[in-house]
């Protein structure tokens, strides 16, 4: 038995009905509050990777552009008007060459801001809506000190952001960003700084061919050890790869050590700028962060656990509409159980929990 509850301002109606799915009984809400347009985690995602925190409310914007904060008081959804002043932008108005569409991510450690810069068209992919792609990656750091680093000419990072996250456990963080060959395809490459110098740690092998793209997914310990993995999900357009890696070695020559691979998923829809399709979070409740992410058609929500360090896929959802907008984590009703939250192609905002 499946439960739909459509929620109308502050107020829960419920239905049941009965539906297949592929892993026992779920609980599915679609919610309409209108039109949706997008939704946003209430504590934003400032990294550009999610890596397991799950909010109390979320962002959600209608396709009038009216935003509303939605949450959960004693089972009850509550949404509430927010002004657009409190919405987060990541934008780089100001960060000198950014690329046209760059997101500006932030971290509270030694890297404090991240973009891409350097636009050019030396790649004609326009796997992200244009083939305007970056040629530079800039950051500012806790001193204020700004650093900028390049990619060769036979290169370009394809990519909208430079995610901060700490791979290494060092407490500093690491930058991730997708730097494609032109004639190889794209790559996971992990950037630090060293002094007064941005510096490329590791690279994963190019996908093999031109015009072959990736994208990173999450970043957390999915299996215990307590290492940080990264996930990326390779050729999210034909029959994307799920591969999970960790960053190994010492000093300025790392590899990034891939553990585990799987296919059938997919974190992108082609021409889209977003990029955000993946979260992470204990759905099983075994003590360790699983990955919530597309399959393949964009039409299904797959769990993939890497328990044991054996990757296989715990759940799955069926959608009723495709998955074009962006995936985001919460716990509405913070009983320590997380929440999925998505918007279909057809701009219906639904919710799935374990």
């Amino acid at each position: 038995m499946i439960k739909f509850c459509k929620i109308i301002v502050a107020a829960a109606i419920c239905i049941y009905s009965t539906l297949p799915v592929n892993a026992g009984q779920r609980t599915q809400i679609a919610s309409t509050l209108g039109c949706i347009k997008t939704i946003f985690p209430g504590v934003p995602v400032l990294s550009g990777i999610h890596t397991g925190k799950l909010p109390t409310h979320i962002l959600v914007r209608r396709c009038d552009d009216l935003t509303m904060a939605i949450s959960m008081r004693n089972g009850v959804l509550r949404s509430t008007a927010v002004q657009n002043r409190f919405i987060p932008k990541y934008t780089t108005r100001g960060k000198g060459l950014a690329i046209p569409d760059a997101r500006l991510t932030i971290s509270p450690k030694n890297i404090r801001e991240a973009w891409l810069t350097r636009p050019n068209q030396r790649y004609d992919h326009a796997i992200l809506g244009d083939n305007i792609e970056a040629g530079g990656l800039a950051v500012v750091l806790a001193n204020k000190q700004r650093l900028e680093t390049f990619a060769d000419k036979n290169s370009v990072f394809e990519d909208r952001m430079a995610r901060l996250v700490d791979l290494d456990g060092d407490g500093e963080s690491e930058i991730v960003v997708v730097q494609t060959d032109i004639d190889h395809g794209a790559a996971i490459a992990v950037f630090s700084v060293r002094g007064e110098e941005i510096v490329k740690l590791a690279q994963s092998n190019p996908i093999g061919l031109s015009h072959r793209w990736l994208n990173p997914a999450v970043a957390a310990d999915f299996n215990g050890d307590g290492i940080i993995e990264l996930a990326w999900v390779e050729t999210p357009h034909i029959g994307g790869i799920l591969k999970i890696a960790r960053l190994s070695g010492s000093g300025i020559k790392r590899k990034l050590e891939i553990i585990a691979e799987l296919k059938g998923f997919s974190n992108h829809t082609i021409g889209s700028r977003e990029l955000m399709q993946a979260v992470t979070f204990d759905w099983d409740k075994d003590g360790l962060n699983d990955i919530i992410l597309p399959g393949a058609n964009r039409r299904n929500i797959k769990v993939v656990s890497l328990a044991d360090s054996q990757i296989k896929v715990i759940d799955q959802i069926p959608i009723d509409g495709e998955i074009t907008g962006p995936l985001i984590a919460a716990d509405l009703d913070e009983n320590g159980t997380g929440e999925v939250l998505l918007v279909t192609k057809d701009s219906r905002l639904l919710t799935f929990s374990p």
